[in-house]
C-alpha cells in the first residue's frame, strides 16, 4: 500500500455476535490490496475491541466513540478516510474476495459513473440461502425506480470520496434509512450504477436492527421520499416530519420470542418471493410457532401450498390493481 491507500473502508460495529472475525478477514483478503480499513466501535464495546486486539494489520484503522449512533460513526469515517474512494461494509456480512478488484475495474471502465453497488446474496444465520437480490444495474432505471425503493445494498457501495464530502455525508437527522436519504440527493446530480455481480453476502440476523424497526426505517425512508420530491419542485425539504418519528434504540422490545418470530417471517418472505416453497413453509411455521398471534403469516402460509404458475398469475394482477403511489408535500 503507498502513501495513501485508493479505497477507504467504512465499517460502524457495537457489538461483536460472533462473526466479526469473518467480515473483517473478508476484506482483508481481498485480491485488491491499496486500501485502509477504518472500524469504528460504537459505544466502545468491550468484545469488538477484543476481537481487535486479534489483528495486526497497517490496513487496519480502529476508533472508539461513545454511543453515538450509526449515522454520526459513518460521517466520522468519512472524515477519517484518506482514499480517493470509500466503500462501505456492514458488520457481520461477507464481501467476496474480488469485490474491490470488480468495482474498481468496473469505475474505471465507466468514468462517468461515481457510485455503484451490487448484487446481494442473502443467507440466514444459520447459513441458509436466501436468494439473490438482483438491483437494477443501469443508471436509468435506477432513477426511475429509486423514488419508490432503495436501488442498493448500503454495505455493497463504492463511491468517489468528493462525492461524500460534496454533500456533507449522511445527513444526522436520518437516524434510518440514511444513505437512502444521501442516494436520493446524489441521483440528482451525478450517475450510479449496480454491478451485476453478486459480490457480497448479506446475513440475515435474529439480532438484526432492521428486522425489529422495519416500521421505523420505512418511516424515515418516507421522508427521505417526500425531500426528494420537494427539491425537484423547488420547495422547502420537510424534514419537520422528522420530529413526529419516535425512535429509541435502546427502548426496543426485546422480547425474544417476538423477534424470532420476526426474523423466521422475514426469511420465508423472501424464500416465498424466490418460490422456494418447501423452506419458505418451514420458516412460516416456526413464526407462528414463536408469535401464534402474527396472523399475517396465515394467508403467506397459504399461498405457499398454490402451484406457482398460479401465484405468478395472482401476484400479476395484484400488481395490475395496485394504485399508483401518491407523495404529498
Amino acid at each position: 500500500m503507498g502513501p495513501n491507500p485508493l479505497i477507504s473502508v467504512i465499517m460502524s460495529v457495537n457489538r461483536d455476535d460472533g462473526n466479526l472475525t469473518e467480515t473483517i478477514n473478508s476484506i482483508l483478503n481481498q485480491t485488491y490490496q491499496n486500501y485502509e480499513l477504518i472500524i469504528i466501535n460504537d459505544g466502545g464495546s468491550k468484545d469488538v475491541r477484543h476481537t481487535i486486539k486479534n489483528y495486526n494489520n497497517s490496513r487496519l484503522k480502529y476508533y472508539e466513540k461513545p454511543k453515538i449512533g450509526l449515522t454520526a460513526c459513518l460521517n466520522y469515517g468519512v472524515d477519517k478516510a484518506k482514499g480517493e474512494f470509500i466503500a462501505r461494509q456492514d458488520a457481520g456480512d461477507i464481501s467476496l474476495k474480488n469485490r474491490f478488484k470488480t468495482q474498481i475495474n468496473y469505475f474505471n471502465n465507466h468514468p462517468e459513473i461515481s457510485l455503484i453497488g451490487s448484487w446481494v446474496s442473502e443467507l440466514t444465520e444459520e447459513g441458509d440461502h436466501l436468494g439473490d437480490i438482483e438491483f437494477s444495474k443501469s443508471y436509468e432505471n435506477i432513477k426511475e425506480n429509486i423514488p419508490f425503493q432503495n436501488a442498493f445494498c448500503h454495505g455493497t457501495i463504492m463511491a468517489l470520496t468528493t462525492l461524500f464530502r460534496d454533500f456533507n455525508g449522511y445527513r444526522d437527522v436520518f437516524l434510518k434509512a440514511q444513505d437512502y436519504d444521501l442516494w436520493l440527493r446524489i441521483i440528482e446530480k451525478y450517475k450510479v450504477a449496480n454491478i451485476g455481480k453478486v459480490l457480497y453476502k448479506r446475513i440475515v440476523s435474529r439480532k438484526s436492527i432492521t428486522i425489529r424497526t422495519k416500521k421505523i426505517q420505512m418511516e424515515y425512508a418516507d421522508v427521505a421520499r417526500k425531500c426528494f420530491y420537494a427539491r425537484l419542485l423547488g420547495k422547502e425539504e420537510p424534514l419537520h416530519l422528522l420530529k413526529k418519528i419516535k425512535f429509541n434504540e435502546n427502548q426496543i422490545n426485546f422480547s425474544y420470542q417476538k423477534i424470532d418470530s420476526d426474523y423466521y417471517f422475514y426469511c420465508g418472505r423472501i424464500l416465498f418471493s424466490n418460490r422456494k416453497m418447501n423452506r419458505s413453509r418451514i420458516y412460516f411455521i416456526r413464526s407462528i410457532y414463536h408469535n401464534p398471534f402474527k396472523i399475517i403469516i396465515i394467508p403467506y402460509l397459504v399461498f405457499s401450498f398454490l402451484p406457482i404458475p398460479i401465484l405468478d398469475m395472482l401476484e400479476k394482477g395484484w400488481k395490475c390493481i395496485q394504485p399508483k403511489l401518491k407523495i404529498q408535500i
